[in-house]
């Protein structure tokens, strides 16, 4: 099994909480932060609902 990107736990937390915006994601993804493939992953489970998402 591949590695996790270092910052995966993170970004999948904020996601869980609904600190993180479907938008910063995908930047996250373009940053290099986390991959396509761990992107996918973590936006399929439900976003929290700590700030309304705006996409």
């Amino acid at each position: 099994m591949e590695s996790q990107s270092t910052l995966y736990g993170f970004f999948e937390g904020c996601w869980k909480n609904g600190t993180v915006l479907t938008i910063e994601m995908k930047k996250a993804v373009e940053k290099g932060r986390i991959t396509q493939a761990e992107y996918d992953e973590i936006t399929a489970n439900e976003r929290g609902n700590a700030y309304p998402d705006q996409e």
